[in-house]
């Protein structure tokens, strides 16, 4: 026979575990929801890494541009001051071919001047001399000794205005000379001039240059961080979502234990139902079996009365009929 009691322990028992289980489901949902509010964040964190670093990239595309653009200029202006040494060094030498001729030529004119004792040639009064000369010599008597001497006096004088010849074309060498050797003297101060403004520049690209390393270490350095920061956000995107996993497996367990607890209380509860009915039919079949028994302990009283000669009351022939006492009689 099913004992309610223990039918009511069961069911207590199964309604505490049932309530803890829900208890343990509650906590777990919150738990997947909080895990789920925390992975938002974290995706949102990893969006916003991953847009950093975008322009890190960015910023390094630009950096590496600008310097590739500066190392040309850098090569450029290089290549420049190159060759401005190498025109200042074909002036040079150049320089030094006429320096030669300079000094070849003063030593020419210091032999002409020292040849006619320094005397100062008029080659004007040269030429009117010579001229004069020879036209005396044509108007005047003939003498073999005197024409001889004449010709003589003329052929030194010629000498002479052919040394004063010499001496105008050497003193023009020389002025050439030295007019170019003054000018590439300004043409090398202009060189020097250009060089020192390219080596400006260049220090300038220099500065430049190192600046934008500076700029890419930083850059580069914040881009470490930054996949840094990137791959431990991925990392605790991951643990999360397996987190979550696990929790909506545990929790699904949580349940399938629920309805299978909640199939049992059902069983129990139908068979407390039946416990209960069947007890309240047993009372009721006790309850009707009293009231037979104290009926019919009235009536047997009533029906001695009755045997006895009394006079019975309507309530009491009720009794008797109720009883079975006058169908038998």
């Amino acid at each position: 026979m099913i004992n309610k009691d223990e039918l009511l322990s069961k069911i207590r028992e199964l309604s505490s575990s049932m309530d803890q289980i829900e208890g343990q489901i509650a906590a777990i949902t919150k738990e997947i929801e909080d895990k789920r509010n925390a992975l938002g964040e974290v995706r949102r964190s990893l969006a916003e890494i991953r847009s950093q670093i975008d322009g890190v990239r960015a910023k390094f595309q630009k950096i590496r541009e600008d310097l590739d653009r500066l190392r040309a200029r850098r090569q450029e202006i290089i290549d420049s001051i190159r060759k401005a040494k190498s025109q200042i060094l074909e002036l040079n030498m150049e320089a030094q071919r006429h320096r030669e001729k300079l000094d070849a030529y003063r030593k020419a004119l210091s032999a002409i001047n020292e040849y006619v004792g320094g005397r100062p040639l008029d080659k004007e009064k040269m030429k009117m001399l010579v001229e004069r000369l020879e036209y005396y010599f044509e108007t005047s008597p003939t003498d073999p000794e005197w024409e001889r001497q004449f010709i003589r006096t003329i052929s030194e004088i010629e000498e002479e205005l052919n040394l004063a010849d010499s001496l105008e074309k050497l003193r023009s060498h020389i002025q050439e000379i030295r007019n170019r050797l003054d000018e590439l003297r300004k043409r090398k101060d202009e060189i020097r001039q250009n060089i020192a403004n390219l080596v400006s520049s260049l220090n300038s690209v220099k500065e430049e240059i190192a600046r934008l390393k500076k700029e890419r270490e930083e850059a580069y350095r914040q881009l470490t961080e930054l996949k840094k920061k990137r791959e431990e956000l991925k990392q605790a995107r991951d643990e999360l979502k397996k987190a979550i996993v696990d929790l909506a497996v545990k929790r699904k367990g949580l349940r399938a234990q629920l309805a299978q607890l909640r199939d049992e209380l059902n069983k129990y509860t139908i068979l407390l139902k039946a416990a209960d009915l069947s007890e309240r039919y047993k009372n009721a079949v006790e309850v009707q079996n009293a009231k037979r028994e104290s009926l019919r302990a009235r009536a047997e009283e009533i029906y001695q009365k009755l045997l006895r000669g009394e006079r019975l009351t309507h309530e009491e022939m009720k009794v008797l009929a109720e009883a079975g006492y006058l169908a038998e009689e």
